[in-house]
């Protein structure tokens, strides 16, 4: 337990209660979105676990702390579920929640009755005593592996994500639009959020024997009611689109890699250097090929093969060399940087300054002074 403080325990209540009522507006959010549900879920279930926070220290300071002990409400086991479920909502157009996936949140189901029973009730009690009894272990073994279950879920939920954006550089030249970037802030911030508390109380539990707890504890649950009362809004208000649905490219063989397709490596290069279709910022790979007279997987795959990248790779290259022509041409003080690099089929500033970089090692104004030194 640490010291009431009525300005945090406000604070704390009034973000918490309004990112429950956000998570309400998202879960019948039009149109019902599967995504919408779980985002709900995630947002409620950090809003309970810091509503908990004040409704212990309230009822301790009133002596009805056995009380709480009967209406513990905090659900660590539904949060790693409901991060890895809405990333595949968002990442697969036609996920389709079954029986079957009802199996992840059976811990949930277990953490809800154990907060019901006696070796709770006695364990989270015997947490304040010198000697632990063995039910506090118990309880601190089901904190840990509640824990434990946010940190896996959040990582395979990272994972799918990056593989998600690596399969959009298999079919589109500008990604911007198509970046699941928001997705990723709840489940980073998240996932830091417990790495970080449980390294911050475990080095104040054995180097400083619990003495700094009240300079990080409650503060520490304000920010994370603010965080989710914003994720709430951030969700709520979030425009929906329709998710983009990505087939998988195979990676090519070792053999098929070493066997050149010299026959495409002429068609695809010549097409690149007379019609110049990466000009067009909107270019994709069905675009590409219609150009080719190719269907689109067989296309990537060979790009896959032949050039060793994939689309979105192979067509910024081509962008990046034709900017570099572009500041040896007598075009090159008729704009500036960032206007060459628009006229090459860039979209924005940031892609192109992160590819050009990739590209030569360099960012394009320190390529620009070091070509007007050589000339």
């Amino acid at each position: 337990m640490v010291s009431s403080n009525p300005i945090l325990f406000t604070i704390i209540c009034v973000f918490a209660l309004q990112a429950i009522i956000f998570s309400g507006l998202i879960a019948f959010k039009r149109p019902r979105k599967l995504a919408n549900f779980f985002l709900a879920l995630l947002v409620f279930f950090y809003a309970l676990m810091v509503v908990n926070i004040v409704l212990v220290n309230v009822l301790k300071d009133y002596g009805l702390l056995y009380v709480f002990r009967y209406i513990q409400m905090e659900l660590l086991y539904g949060i790693g579920p409901a991060i890895y479920f809405y990333t595949k909502c968002i990442t697969e157009p036609k996920f389709k929640f079954r029986k079957v996936h009802y199996l992840h949140f059976v811990p949930l189901l277990f953490e809800f009755i154990f907060y019901r029973t006696a070796i709770y009730r006695i364990g989270s009690d015997g947490l304040y005593l010198d000697e632990l009894p063995t039910f506090s272990y118990v309880y601190l073994t089901q904190q840990w592996l509640g824990v434990l279950s946010i940190w896996i879920y959040s990582i395979y939920a990272l994972l799918i994500l990056a593989k998600y954006q690596d399969q959009l550089k298999n079919y589109y030249s500008k990604i911007e639009n198509l970046s699941l970037r928001w997705v990723q802030t709840p489940i980073i911030i998240y996932v830091s959020y417990h790495f970080l508390w449980r390294v911050i109380t475990e080095i104040d539990r054995f180097a400083f024997d619990k003495s700094l707890r009240e300079y990080y504890f409650l503060p520490n649950f304000t920010i994370l009611a603010i965080i989710t009362c914003w994720i709430g809004f951030k969700g709520y208000i979030q425009k929906e689109r329709e998710v983009i649905h990505i087939k998988p490219i195979s990676k090519p063989s070792k053999k098929e890699i070493s066997e050149k397709d010299e026959a495409f490596i002429t068609k695809l290069k010549e097409l690149m250097d007379t019609q110049k279709p990466y000009l067009n910022p909107n270019l994709n790979l069905s675009m590409l090929a219609d150009l080719m007279e190719m269907n689109t997987k067989p296309l990537s795959s060979k790009i896959n093969q032949n050039c060793h990248q994939n689309f979105y790779d192979l067509v910024n290259s081509y962008r990046v060399e034709a900017f570099k022509k572009r500041l040896q041409s007598e075009e090159a003080g008729k704009l500036t940087l960032l206007g060459h690099a628009y006229e090459c089929g860039f979209y924005s500033k940031s892609t192109f300054n992160h590819v050009f970089k990739k590209n030569t090692q360099l960012t394009p104004s320190e390529y620009f002074k070091k070509t007007k030194k050589e000339s």
